[in-house]
């Protein structure tokens, strides 16, 4: 009986131990975790307010972004044995991410084939780490609690569209009209003329992101034989027309760049003469008054001073909401959760042009072969994580932007730009 009394006094000493080992190694792993991540958050107050002009995504992984293409053409020449990958926990927009490259031949396909592949996994890391349930309960600076339904975004591009023209139809813009601004400076200062008429119309359209990877392009003269461009922020063309064209038509501008002296909102030459739009976010539920009273940045006051100074440009500011109604958009469309932050400027110039475009070409929104650490195309700046965001659902966006996208593999990796047709090229039912 003793020796019964010793073994089970031994047993349950012996369990006892282990789930106190056990318990002390999950602890241990999540204040390894919480640790980590609060470095990381006190990283960012270094960025310029916490709201980056850059989409950068944080990662100790730069080598494989730093080296996609090197990698790509090593794939030609090394068949590794296939190995199955665990079932990811969003569907594919590519049910198969072999090259669709039209006219190529075998090598180039292969090349952009391995390029496309590894990029499309990249954006899915960075969409499953985004999903990570202790940074969504951390990560949100706007209360976003979202309750809308999912959809599946695993369908046709013109279906896509459909779904997007009926979330946003158009992007509105500040009338003065509003109550929230019945006493304020801005309800006297916005244009008479709309960012875009009813009326307006565009054949085909180009979007010209910031990225490094335009430098070398030579796809200026493609550019600027679009009848309407839209560019971002503080982008210049001059010396850099053989790249990026010379013509503009909208400048998209986030409150940063109206706010901050640095950039001469008021002075500089690039910010007149052509439609402007600028955008400041609110909070996920806030109403008109409550952003007019606490803006991301002060934009009220530099827009009535422009719209002073320099009365025949058609400068607007963004009605704030529509970016949550964007941000509800992707979601719906995204099968894990999404970084709580604003779309970025591309996704919403997307929204903007798509009621007035018949083609709308996005430059460098997604990655091409030329893809470089090197932020972008006007500076010196490097950082290997520009590409996938760590304050927009960049991410997400890509992804989304891909299933909507009608040009082919060469096109999109190579050539360096996707396509999306605009509400009228497509037929929508009741």
């Amino acid at each position: 009986m003793r020796a019964i009394a010793v073994s089970v006094w031994i047993f349950i000493n012996l369990v006892f131990f282990g789930m106190c080992g056990y318990i002390y190694l999950l602890w241990s792993q999540y204040w390894h975790y919480m640790t980590k991540r609060q470095q990381t958050a006190e990283n960012e107050l270094h960025k310029i307010d916490h709201r980056p002009l850059v989409d950068y995504y944080h990662e100790k992984m730069p080598m494989e972004i730093l080296h996609m293409q090197r990698q790509a053409v090593l794939k030609q020449v090394t068949t590794p044995a296939a190995k199955q990958r665990p079932k990811p926990r969003f569907k594919s927009h590519h049910n198969k991410l072999e090259s669709n490259c039209v006219n190529c031949d075998s090598s180039t396909t292969k090349r952009i084939a391995a390029f496309k592949n590894r990029l499309i996994i990249r954006l899915r890391s960075v969409l499953h780490d985004e999903s990570n349930v202790f940074k969504t309960k951390i990560d949100n600076p706007y209360n976003v609690e979202y309750h809308g339904l999912q959809k599946s975004s695993n369908i046709p591009p013109h279906q896509l569209l459909c779904r997007f023209n009926k979330t946003v139809p158009y992007v509105p813009t500040i009338t003065g009209k509003e109550s929230a601004f019945q006493s304020s400076p801005v309800r006297f200062a916005v244009p008479k003329t709309k960012l875009i008429e009813d009326y307006e119309h565009y054949n085909n359209c180009a979007i010209v992101s910031n990225s490094g990877a335009l430098n070398g392009s030579n796809l200026g003269k493609l550019i600027d034989s679009h009848d309407l461009v839209l560019r971002f922020n503080h982008a210049p063309t001059i010396g850099y027309e053989k790249d990026v064209g010379r013509k503009t038509t909208i400048r998209i501008l986030n409150s940063q760049v109206v706010s901050k002296k640095h950039f001469k909102f008021l002075k500089n030459k690039m910010y007149s003469g052509i439609k402007i739009l600028v955008w400041d976010p609110c909070n996920y539920t806030s109403t008109l008054t409550q952003w007019k009273n606490k803006p991301d940045f002060d934009v009220f006051t530099p827009y009535v001073k422009h719209r002073r100074a320099k009365p025949k440009t058609n400068l607007h500011l963004l009605d704030p909401r529509i970016l949550w109604t964007l941000w509800d958009f992707i979601q719906a469309h995204t099968s894990v959760r999404i970084r709580r932050n604003p779309p970025s400027s591309g996704f919403l110039g997307i929204a903007l042009l798509l009621p007035h475009c018949s083609k709308i070409r996005l430059f460098e929104y997604i990655p091409s072969l030329r893809m470089t650490p090197r932020c972008h195309y006007f500076d010196n700046e490097v950082d290997s994580s520009c590409t996938f965001g760590v304050w927009h659902p960049l991410a997400a966006e890509k992804i989304l932007s891909l299933a909507m996208n009608e040009e082919d593999d060469f096109t999109t990796y190579h050539t360096g730009f996707i396509t999306i047709s605009g509400y009228d090229s497509i037929k929508c039912g009741a």
